[in-house]
């Protein structure tokens, strides 16, 4: 490989990370042109499909890339009607697309390491199990980003439910008024394992919690007339930090699969392509 392609190799991976990285932050903060097409989907559809947003976050970041490298290379291109300037431009081309096609594939093999990184990193600061009351989320005393909790308060006013996944307002008071600053996200298949009701009419339920509730969930409880704080705490009953842990090394582990296969199968691919062919014999 000589020293212009080691270039390019380097700026394709820098590339293909850069747009997997700023993907999932928008993502994870829902803002940027991810939480646009978020709202677009719930605008016209009801509802978003957060995979599908992401993948096109990633191909139009690729798109504007790809615009400005054809804008900016016109200085390197040919001059029109010479005998070679055809052949010229499209191997170029093809040169081009085979550098840069594999970085596509990396970027989206990167969102596995994304996902997998971010369980983990949950897994690994929620720390030993807390007991606090709704209370303590709403009066800005946690300081941590993510805690492991079994947390105790009232529920109220009414829950949505996405995908059999039941998402429940919790506060330190019955009848409590103000914008929503905990929200309980539970199965709706495992309510009497990981809900429980005490004496005084609370309820207590351990997981994580962490602060972020997806913005398609914010959306609806906000056109039901529920106004949601920012940032909003959600207890997400049932996990805890060794699962997280776990799901994040298996997730990291199926993205170093998937890589090593696309590595091998790419090598293997070049070096069939440089087999050399038999010498031709001379007429």
């Amino acid at each position: 490989m000589n020293p212009a392609q080691k270039q390019t190799s380097k700026a394709g991976l820098a590339f293909a990370m850069t747009m997997v990285g700023l993907t999932l932050y928008w993502a994870f903060t829902y803002s940027g042109p991810y939480r646009y097409l978020a709202e677009l989907q719930l605008k016209w559809f009801r509802v978003y499909y957060p995979e599908l947003t992401a993948m096109v976050v990633i191909l139009g970041l690729l798109g504007v890339f790809l615009a400005i490298k054809l804008l900016f290379r016109g200085a390197e291109r040919p001059v029109p009607g010479t005998p070679s300037a055809s052949a010229n431009t499209s191997a170029t081309n093809t040169a081009a697309h085979e550098r840069w096609l594999p970085y596509l594939r990396y970027a989206f093999l990167l969102v596995p390491f994304g996902m997998g990184g971010y369980m983990y990193y949950n897994g690994t600061h929620a720390g030993s199990l807390q007991q606090l009351n709704a209370i303590d989320f709403l009066s800005g005393n946690l300081q941590a980003r993510v805690v492991y909790t079994e947390v105790r308060g009232h529920l109220s006013g009414p829950y949505l439910s996405k995908d059999r996944y039941r998402y429940i307002p919790m506060a330190s008071e019955e009848n409590t008024t103000g914008p929503v600053q905990l929200v309980v996200g539970i199965d709706e298949s495992q309510m009497q394992k990981y809900m429980h009701r005490e004496a005084d009419g609370t309820f207590s339920v351990r997981g994580i919690a962490d602060k972020g509730l997806e913005g398609d969930v914010k959306y609806a409880f906000e056109k039901n007339g529920i106004a949601v704080a920012d940032p909003v705490w959600v207890v997400h009953a049932g996990r805890n930090p060794q699962e997280d842990k776990m799901f994040g090394l298996i997730a990291i582990g199926i993205g170093i699969a998937f890589g090593a296969l696309m590595f091998g199968l790419e090598s293997y691919r070049k070096r069939k392509g440089n087999i050399a062919r038999p010498p031709q014999a001379e007429s």
